[in-house]
This record gives C-alpha cells, structure tokens and sequence, in this order.
C-alpha cells in the first residue's frame, strides 16, 4: 500500500513496503529543470546535478563514490524538464547509511570551485556527444517547435556558453530557490516501513533543508506547430513527429496509451508492421507519449535511409489516417490492455522502478499513485474512447515535424506541409 505524509514545511514522503524483498530504492525528487530556466541559465538544472556530487566538507568526491560502493549500493542522478532525481538502490541494512550520506550530500555540498571546473569539462563533453547522435539532436529540435515559447523548448543540457560561466554562487543561489522542502519529494520502496522513513527523514533532512518555500512558475499550455531541420552528413535520416497531446496525469492518459501501443509500441504495432515488416522501409520505428505539468505530446519517432524517406513518411501518414477512419479492432484493443497491465504489475516487482512511478507522480500531483485506479482505467478503455482520441489528437494544425539528416535527402522541402 502507497503511503504519503506531508510535513509541515511541506516536504512530502511517498513510500510503500515490499517485506519480500531485501533491496530498497530511494529518489530525492526536486521539481527543478529546464522548464523552469531562463535563456540566461539554461543548463544550471543539470549543471547542480552533476556537481552535487563533488564533495562536501566532510566528503571528497571520490570518498562519497567509495562509500556508496562500501555499503553496496548504486547510486545516480538525472535531470529532465520538469524533475531532478537524485537515487540510490541498496541492502536493506545499509539503507540508513546511504540515506544519512544522500542527505548530506544534497544539503551540505561545498560545490568548490577546482570541482566545478573539472565537471564543467564533463558536461560540455556530453553536450558535445549530443552532437553525433542523430535522434537526441531530432527530439530537442522538435520540443524547439512543440513548446516554442515556453521554457520546455530549451534543451535540458544547455548551451555551452552557459555551462562554461556557471560559478558556485549561480549554484548556491539555484539551489535555494529550487531545493526548498515543499518542492522535495522522498520517494522509498522496498524493504522499510513509512514510520522508519519519516523518522530517519527528520533525523536527517529536516534538521538541514530548512522552510523555504520555493515559488516558481510551470510552462503554460501550448499547441506547437511547424518544422525543424538540422542538415548534416549522417548515413541514416532520423524523423520525429509531435502531436498537441495530454498534460500529466489527464483523464485519457490510459486511452493514449493503448492507442500508442496499438499504433507504435511492440512487434504488432501497426507501424513497425507496416513499415518494417511489410515495406522494409525502415530499421526503427516506435510511438513516445511524454507528458509534463500542462503540456502533453504523442510522438512519432522514425530511422530509416535517406532513399527511402519520403515513402516512410507516406506510409505512416497512411496509418494514422487509418486508425483515424476506423479506429482499433477489439483484438488490438485486448492485446494493448493486457500488455500495459502486465507491464505495470512487471515494474512492481522493481523497487527501483516503482520507486520512480511514486516519486514523480507525488511530485507533479501531491498525490500518492493508485496502481488498482490506473489497471482499471486501463482495462475500461472502448473502442469509441480510442477512436475519439485519435481524431482529436491526431491535428495535423497541432503537428510539429523535425528533420536531422543529409540536405540532399531533403531537398529543401518542409516536412511539416506534406503532412
């Protein structure tokens, strides 16, 4: 059973003991990102993340990375638009140990300056990596057009220039904005009570992150539109198509889901049916329905060869033009449902994965997740639901399209326009 405990400086722990097992996962979830940067410190998000680690006054870098390892556990981060995870896997008799070292880390890291520098390298290598991988650079271009406007449409590793610039006071100065109790989650699963967790919370955390409130501002609702394109020698085309879709947690989320399946997710989907297995056309195809506070798309995510370019993009206009017209058989129907419910009762059985689902939704809704509520909106999804969806959503007016490939494959023409 999910249990949540809000505290009075509006710190909130989400939590749900699995007594079978031995592990425990635990995320500190901070709702920061670049959804909430300005041009002037895009990056500063995943730049804290990364730094965070560097060591404190009691720890250097390498003793936290050899302390987590002496207790047995993994432990990483990850940046996205909307969240900051910070989270560790580990036995459930060093899960003190990891959770006093975890705390410590996010509320007393010095962020010395020789560090910085040495991450600052590190992170500029990765958005330089960013640069020889077609399908990273086809999805930002897309959220350029999909939330043109907003602060989403930043890239969640930003600019060079901005990285090379962040100081330790740009730093400190996020994290006392951003890092406030009430934009904090503790999400725990696995082997501990929500009792033990809140006491070990107030033990450690409470006693360090302070009643800050922090005030911020979610990307406001847009419907994106347009084309993108970034021409360059790769042997393969990468296309990526974005329909306006469903913020987080809508009432429809479970009927775009198996609509995705259906059209994109899996061996049967309509798309790698038709595209790969009948036409050839393609080595990858699959649908993405990703989803933040007030904006939503339900995406289209296509590799194939230049040559056969335009006959990929005519074969998938094809299917959704069809799916559109008819909808989805009640075999289809029965097949996503069960594969979506197998797949939600698979991911219980990681402690690191339900630990996930938790965290977030706590964070984006201040609700605990209801696994029983979601099967069931799953499994009553109708044949009427998914063919309303379809044409609702599936606007080409709400259409942004992006390009990455060679020039001569495009010829100057504006994907967006054929569609």
């Amino acid at each position: 059973m999910v249990k949540l405990t809000e505290l009075d400086n509006g710190l909130k722990i989400v939590s749900e003991n699995h007594d079978g097992v031995r592990s425990v996962s635990t995320g500190f979830w901070v709702g920061a990102g670049s959804g909430f940067e300005t041009a002037e410190n895009n990056g500063i998000s995943h730049f804290t993340e990364h730094v965070m680690f560097k060591g404190t006054k009691k720890h250097t870098a390498f003793e936290i990375a050899k302390l987590f390892e002496d207790y047995g556990s993994s432990v990483n981060a990850f940046t996205s638009k909307e969240a900051t995870c910070y989270y560790f896997k580990c036995i459930d008799e060093n899960f003190e140990k990891c959770f006093e070292l975890m705390a410590h880390i996010l509320y007393e890291s010095a962020f010395d300056d020789e560090e910085l520098d040495k991450e600052r390298n590190v992170i500029i290598e990765e958005i330089n990596m960013v640069e020889d991988e077609p399908e990273d650079i086809c999805c930002d271009k897309l959220a350029e057009r999909t939330y043109e406007g907003t602060a989403l449409a930043r890239t969640i590793l930003g600019p060079i220039d901005n990285v090379k610039r962040f100081t330790r006071l740009d730093v400190l100065a996020y994290t006392d904005k951003m890092y406030a109790p009430n934009n904090t989650v503790i999400s725990v699963v696995g082997n501990v009570s929500h009792d033990a967790v809140i006491a070990l919370v107030n033990k450690y955390v409470n006693t360090k992150c302070g009643n800050a409130k922090c005030v911020k501002n979610y990307s406001p609702s847009v419907v994106g539109s347009g084309f993108a394109k970034y021409e360059k020698d790769f042997e393969q085309v990468n296309l990526a198509l974005a329909y306006s879709s469903l913020p987080f947690n809508h009432e429809l989320s479970a009927v775009q889901s198996v609509v995705s399946f259906c059209l994109g997710t899996g061996m049967s989907s309509r798309l790698f049916q038709s595209l790969r297995e009948q036409k050839g056309l393609v080595y990858n195809v699959y649908t993405s329905c990703s989803s933040y506070k007030n904006n939503g798309v339900f995406g289209i995510y296509v590799n194939t060869s230049g040559k056969n370019l335009y006959s990929a993009i005519d074969a998938v206009k094809e299917e959704i033009n069809k799916v559109k017209r008819d909808g989805l058989t009640e075999e289809e129907l029965d097949r996503a449902k069960m594969q979506l419910k197998s797949n939600t009762l698979f991911a219980l059985e990681n402690t690191l994965s339900t630990m996930t689902a938790y965290g977030k939704y706590a964070l984006l809704t201040g609700e605990g997740y209801d696994v029983d509520k979601h099967l069931e909106e799953i499994m009553s999804v109708s044949p009427d639901q998914t063919i309303d969806f379809c044409r609702k959503f599936f606007d080409n007016n709400a259409l942004s399209v992006s390009y990455v490939g060679k020039a001569s494959y495009l010829n100057n023409n504006n994907l967006k326009a054929i569609f």
